[in-house]
């Protein structure tokens, strides 16, 4: 029975000692008396001297008793309001560092979207450039080869109006000549029908057979022997008198040549018709 009423007591008597208000009245009271345990403890003087020097001052008991005693209270009162202004700092501080940890992640990140916005636009003037330069290169190409194709329509162009005037030269050179040989054959026939006229004109002076025979030999001379000899072929069938076999092998001789200057006109004229 006496066990349990000890270890009752002891018990309470720790509680109290546990107790903040125990623990703060004993922090005031160091505090205010550590001058005086100084002087106590650590002084050279007799004993009996320091005893009566702490107890001989001025309001010993109320400074070095009554205020630990107040001021341990007044401190174990405060300290949860202290303890909890304290957590709400605290809790403050924690939300202002959340909060500025919050705007400088936001502001990172409305960094990030501008460089990224900053990085797409940066692609898209790339690809617009690539595209221009890729449409520069093309529309050049293009360009050269229309540039050669016409070269090559100009060059066909060229050669053919180089042929057709080579044609118009050898089509001009070929007239020209015709011109001539009519000209030369106007000549030939205005100097056979003067000859002819004077010939005409010896005839009605002819008076004997003398005469008469250099008349012929005038006359042959304005004609050739075959020129006579086709002359008189013609004249033949123009009156539809019998040829003789020579007459008959001239004219066939005749005719052949003139199918074969047919041929050779006809063939000149089909290669200018071509080119």
């Amino acid at each position: 029975m006496s066990d349990g009423w000890l270890d009752s007591t002891m018990q309470a008597i720790n509680d109290r000692i546990k107790s903040p208000l125990w623990g703060y009245i004993i922090l005031a009271w160091v505090w205010f008396n550590w001058p005086n345990l100084a002087m106590l403890f650590m002084s050279d003087a007799p004993v009996k001297f320091r005893i009566d020097y702490i107890l001989s001052q001025e309001y010993f008991y109320v400074h070095y008793l009554l205020a630990p005693i107040f001021c341990g209270s007044v401190l174990a009162v405060i300290t949860p309001y202290a303890q909890w202004l304290l957590s709400y700092a605290q809790k403050w501080a924690i939300d202002k560092h959340s909060e500025n940890i919050y705007l400088s992640k936001e502001k990172e990140y409305r960094d990030s979207i501008k460089l990224t916005g900053l990085k797409v636009q940066a692609a898209r003037e790339e690809e617009k450039e690539n595209a221009k330069i890729d449409a520069d290169i093309k529309a050049e190409v293009e360009r050269g080869k229309r540039e050669e194709l016409v070269t090559e329509d100009l060059e066909t162009a060229k050669k053919q109006i180089l042929k057709e005037i080579s044609n118009l030269k050898e089509s001009v050179s070929i007239e020209k000549q015709t011109i001539e040989n009519i000209a030369k054959e106007k000549e030939r026939l205005q100097d056979l029908i003067v000859a002819s006229l004077e010939v005409m004109d010896d005839f009605f002076k002819v008076n004997d057979s003398h005469s008469l025979q250099q008349l012929k030999s005038r006359a042959e001379e304005l004609f050739t022997v075959s020129d006579i000899e086709t002359s008189t072929i013609r004249n033949a069938l123009r009156h539809k008198k019998e040829l003789t076999s020579s007459q008959t092998m001239k004219m066939l001789d005749m005719v052949e040549a003139k199918i074969k200057k047919e041929k050779a006109n006809n063939i000149e004229s089909n290669e200018l018709i071509n080119q």
